[in-house]
Order: structure tokens, then C-alpha cells, then sequence
């Protein structure tokens, strides 16, 4: 290496006192297969997935092309699988695209900051300087970490040092990656209808389900359910009041989607926590502890305060599924301003931990946000911030009794329907600057008769109504009188109701 590529990689650190000096053996560290290709059969995240028993493979894997000029983003929660993701992506062009194993470059950017960020991606272009001409692919991992990212991505692509790259960068902070993106524009490549921007969330209900009993999609081949296309069409059918024969068919199987929507509702989507489940037969305090101090750390490296997180955590389980306003929680916390309130549960969304649902109104088509609903993503995490924010001793135990309370579990799973309906309604239009608060909300009308949820889709309002209960009245349709249509999510009956329809949770949820 030239002095003066040298002299480029070192950056003095006033505050350890000495010169910090990247060099290419360094950057080898996280990339063994620059020496063998099959050490990434030997990594630790892919080592860790072979020996689970149920392993999952994400659907958005099988959405990210590597064969233009392109950046992608992966959001996401931590804890759910973004390195892995990675790593199965690099095994895959390693070993199956028979990609040369030097243009392929890892980093893990948890400790740098931007200036050292930039001399590590220039450490590696300046070591592939003669093979400009092919493409490189290079995954920078949690770069949410790196305080004024995007600068150093910029400073790359204006320069033009990304031309025959593809890049993939993570990061569990949603508004940080998509705001920041958004200082990128024209420089990020891929296709015209391509979102690149991917969000992995913990697997929805129907990826469980194919996990844990692999069985039932061979059985779903004969009907129209093995299509996403088809199984949004049965969605919109119900609407107009038909049941599909296959919707009707699949009712043979309820006991068994039943019990595992049970399990579902204890361990969410999260892969290592079904594993442990079905190893072990329960989730170990170490585990809900992972996913805690997660959460907690994330909020405290953008100064929030711990003590008043808890409190508002705790007051959520008061009013969920509730309208309420943020000044509601000002008179149960510590927390005495508005604003505060409002920033805490933000942080909550950009954290993929809790969701927000405005009113809508059908007759001025507008969304009013004063009055609001809060949900929590996953059941595993509503499970692990109930036990910690009530002073639980033993967070198992504790969400063991959360499912025996029909208050409780009809809370969650009102949740659970909250979110699936929002990743229905990105998956009828996915884009980068997708909001579900835009798109997913709730209704009352002058009588007060609420309506859980309404999917807005060219310009139709779709009502959602959630009846975990064992029997279902004819009064508990008089909400879908102003739509004059509606899905009534039961549950287990299935059936017509005038122009409505009734359908089980665990039926409902595989149609998404």
C-alpha cells in the first residue's frame, strides 16, 4: 500500500490519545471468506440458525435483486434477525451465485463513528481498486449506530465509488434510516417500482404456522390459499358477503390453527423465542431479558429516561385498545407535559415496538389524530414490557396469566389484528414512505357505535371488527350500519350475518 493510501486511514482520536489505523486484515476479521469461502458455513449467526429446529426463512429476502447499482435498507426491530438475513444472503452469492468471495464485504458499524466508517469502506474500495469494473456487494450492519451516516454514503456515491455496487444497510431505528434516506435522493438506484426500503418484522401468523406444522402448506396446494394474490381476493369477496369453498374447507383444520394461534399468542413471531418454547416448554427470564435490554437500550441512546419509559409502558396497558388523548397519561405518570408523552410513544413506533391508530371519518374522508389508540407489535413484547413494567418477577409466568385473562388476551389479540391489517395494507401498496397510521384506522360514529378497524384502499373504507368471544349477537354488527358491509373477526364462527361476514381469528389471520 502507497504512503499516501496510508496516511488516508489514519484518524487521530483525541479522546484515547493515540492514532486509530484501519487496515485490510482488520476489515478481514468479519470477512473469513475472503480466505475460504466456506467459512461462512462457520459463522456465528447461520451456526446458531442450523442448530434450531425451526428455522425461518423471511419472504423478504426473496425481494432484494443484487444485480444492479442499488441501496437497500433493512428496518427492523433488533433481536428478530436482520444479521442473519445478511449473513443468508452472502451465503447464497458465496456458494450458490459462485460470487468471487472478495467482492462481497461485511462490517458491523455498532462501534464507529462517521469518520471511521468513511476509512473503513474506503479501506475496502482502495483494496479492490483493480477489479472496479465488478460488482461489489457490501452490507454495512447496523449503521443506525453511526451518527451522520448518510454524509459518508453520499460522499461515496457523489464520487462515484459506488458504481457496481450493490449495498444493504440495516438498522433497528426506523425514522433514522428512512429519514435519512431521504437525504439521498437519485443516488439510491434499483427499479422504478421497487421499494427499497424493506422492513422485517417478527413473522406474521401464516409464516408461523408454516414453521410449525410444514404439513399444512402441502395441504393448501389443492385450494387458493398458496397464492397472495388469492388470498387477498378471498379478503375483498367477504366483503361482499361470499365465503369461498376454501375459506370453508380450512375450517376442518380450526382446532389445530387454534392451538397454535394459542402458542402464537405467547411466543409472537420472534424465531428464538418459538424455538425455546418448543424445546423447553417455556421462555427462560434470560431470554425476556435479551429483548428488554434491547429495547431499553435503544431508548436510552437517544436520552429517554428509563423511569419515565416504565411508567408510560404501564399506563398503555390501562388504555389499550382505548381512544385517548397524550394528556391523558400526563395525570397517572411523572411525565407532565404533552409533548413528552407524544416523543416517548413515537420512539415506541420508530422502535418497531407499538403502533398508532387515528379516527377516520367516511364523510369528510379525513383522518383526525387527537383522539388515538395505541397497540403493541408483537405478542412476545407485549408480554415481556407487561412483566416488566408491573414489578413481575417471573416474566413466563406472568404471560401465562395474561392469556388466562379475557380481558387481557382479547387486548392482544385486537393487537394482533392491528397489525397484521397494516402489513395487509402495504402489501396492496407497498412504497418507501408507507405509514399504516394513514391507511389503518378506527370509526365511531354520531351514536358513539365504534368500529375497531377501517382499511382505507382506493378510497374504500374496509371495517374490521374484533369478537374474541364465545357467542356473536346480532347487535354486534350495528357498527358496520354506516359501511353497510364489514368482516366480523371471531372466535370460531363463521358464517353470514346479512350483508356481513363472521370469521375465526385464526382463519382471518392466514388470508394476510
Amino acid at each position: 500500500m502507497s504512503c499516501q493510501k496510508r496516511e488516508n486511514l489514519i484518524r487521530y482520536n483525541p479522546d484515547v490519545n493515540y492514532m486509530v489505523v484501519f487496515d485490510i486484515s482488520q476489515l478481514s476479521e468479519q470477512n473469513p471468506w475472503w480466505i475460504d469461502k466456506k467459512n461462512i458455513l462457520n459463522d456465528f449467526k447461520l451456526s446458531t440458525l442450523d442448530k434450531l429446529k425451526f428455522q425461518w426463512d423471511p419472504n423478504i429476502r426473496h425481494y432484494i435483486k443484487l444485480d444492479d447499482d442499488v441501496i437497500y435498507t433493512i428496518r427492523g426491530p433488533r433481536q428478530v434477525g436482520k444479521t442473519t438475513l445478511i449473513k443468508m444472503i452472502i451465503k447464497d452469492l458465496l456458494l450458490y451465485k459462485n460470487i468471487k468471495p472478495e467482492n462481497i464485504f461485511f462490517w458491523s458499524s455498532e462501534r464507529n463513528d462517521s469518520k471511521e466508517l468513511n476509512q473503513v469502506i474506503q479501506t475496502y474500495f482502495d483494496w479492490r481498486l483493480d477489479s472496479k469494473n465488478e460488482r461489489k456487494y457490501i452490507f454495512i450492519d447496523e449503521i443506525c449506530s453511526v451518527k451522520n451516516w448518510p454524509h459518508e454514503i453520499i460522499y461515496f456515491a457523489n464520487k462515484g465509488s459506488l458504481k457496481n455496487c450493490s449495498l444493504i444497510l440495516t438498522g433497528s431505528h426506523s425514522m433514522d434510516i428512512k429519514h435519512s434516506t431521504e437525504l439521498m435522493p437519485g443516488r439510491r438506484g434499483g427499479r422504478d417500482d421497487e421499494p427499497l426500503d424493506k422492513i422485517l418484522l417478527p413473522m406474521k401468523f401464516s409464516e408461523f404456522v408454516n414453521l410449525l406444522w410444514p404439513e399444512f402448506k402441502n395441504k393448501l396446494f389443492d385450494s387458493e390459499f398458496a397464492s397472495k394474490k388469492d388470498r387477498k381476493k378471498k379478503i375483498f369477496e367477504l366483503f361482499e358477503g361470499k365465503i369461498s369453498k376454501d375459506i370453508q374447507n380450512i375450517m376442518i383444520f380450526r382446532k389445530q390453527l387454534d392451538a397454535l394461534f394459542e402458542i402464537y399468542l405467547l411466543t409472537g413471531g420472534i424465531p428464538s423465542i418459538i424455538n425455546e418454547y418448543k424445546t423447553n416448554s417455556k421462555i427462560s427470564t434470560k431470554l425476556f431479558n435479551v429483548y428488554l435490554t434491547s429495547i431499553i437500550g435503544d431508548l436510552r441512546r437517544y436520552n429517554y429516561k428509563e423511569h419515565y419509559f416504565k411508567q408510560l409502558i404501564k399506563e398503555t396497558y390501562n388504555v389499550l385498545s382505548n381512544p385517548i388523548s397524550w394528556n391523558s397519561f400526563t395525570k397517572n405518570t411523572e411525565v407532565k407535559s404533552h409533548n413528552t408523552v407524544q416523543d416517548y410513544v413515537t420512539a415506541l413506533e420508530e422502535l418497531f415496538v407499538a403502533n398508532i391508530s387515528y379516527r377516520c371519518s367516511i364523510h369528510d374522508k379525513r383522518i383526525h389524530t387527537f383522539m388515538k389508540k395505541i397497540y403493541l407489535q408483537d405478542p412476545f413484547i407485549f408480554h415481556a414490557l407487561h412483566g416488566w413494567s408491573h414489578g413481575k418477577k417471573d416474566y413466563y409466568t406472568n404471560a401465562k396469566a395474561n392469556l388466562l385473562n379475557l380481558e387481557m388476551k382479547s387486548k392482544l389479540i385486537e393487537g394482533v389484528v392491528y397489525n397484521h391489517l397494516c402489513r395487509l395494507s402495504f402489501s396492496l401498496n407497498p412504497r418507501d414512505l408507507f405509514d399504516p397510521k394513514d391507511t389503518v384506522c378506527y370509526y365511531k360514529d354520531k351514536n358513539k357505535k365504534e368500529v375497531d378497524f377501517v382499511l382505507i384502499h382506493d378510497d374504500n373504507y374496509l371495517p374490521f371488527e374484533v369478537k374474541y368471544q364465545a357467542t356473536i349477537n346480532s347487535s354486534d354488527f350495528f357498527a358496520f350500519k354506516s359501511f353497510n358491509k364489514g368482516i366480523m373477526i371471531t372466535k370460531g364462527d363463521l358464517g353470514n350475518y346479512r350483508n356481513y361476514v363472521k370469521i375465526p381469528v385464526s382463519i382471518f389471520l392466514l388470508l394476510i
